[in-house]
């Protein structure tokens, strides 16, 4: 059976931190030594399927929104339905707008994962949008916003505002 476990009481840290450091690039993600240092509302979980790590899920609870940083799938486990599993299950729970940032489609893989988030529901939303750097002297890096429920212009400014400020400490 598949759960969602906070890093903090998962057997699987080691395994957490590999997979973060491995799926995502430098510039779209901050450095795992400075993760238990964000604020309460920020929770990274450990996915496992009987016990066994097969991913991780980091996100952050605001007001009006829950905004999905991270998501991955062991790459050994990919391709197997595993993901659509964890992602939906987390996905039900939530009755807020739900939203992601996903790199524009340039490639095949760029490709697949829009098409991962779409074929579950999710928008893709018009709007040009920049993940602001992470870290002082980290690239920007061009991305589409993807959410639970279609999101109009002011709503897609208040979601960018709130992003920047709170997850990347800065004004849009």
């Amino acid at each position: 059976m598949i759960h969602l476990t906070e890093l903090s009481e998962s057997d699987h840290p080691h395994f957490a931190q590999s997979l973060f450091e491995d799926a995502f690039p430098d510039d779209e993600r901050p450095p795992f030594s400075t993760l238990k240092h964000r604020p309460n509302h920020f929770h990274f979980m450990v996915a496992t399927n009987d016990d066994e790590p097969i991913g991780i899920l980091t996100y952050w609870n605001f007001d009006d929104m829950v905004y999905v940083e991270h998501f991955a799938i062991d790459s050994d486990l990919r391709n197997q339905g595993l993901g659509k599993v964890v992602f939906l299950n987390f996905l039900s729970q939530q009755k807020e707008q739900v939203v992601l940032e996903v790199e524009l489609p340039h490639d095949e893989e760029s490709e697949h994962r829009i098409e991962f988030y779409t074929s579950m529901g999710l928008f893709q939303n018009p709007y040009e949008y920049i993940q602001p750097p992470y870290f002082s002297g980290g690239n920007a890096v061009p991305m589409r916003i993807l959410s639970k429920y279609e999101l109009d212009d002011e709503e897609f400014f208040s979601v960018r505002s709130v992003l920047y400020r709170e997850v990347y400490g800065t004004e849009a």
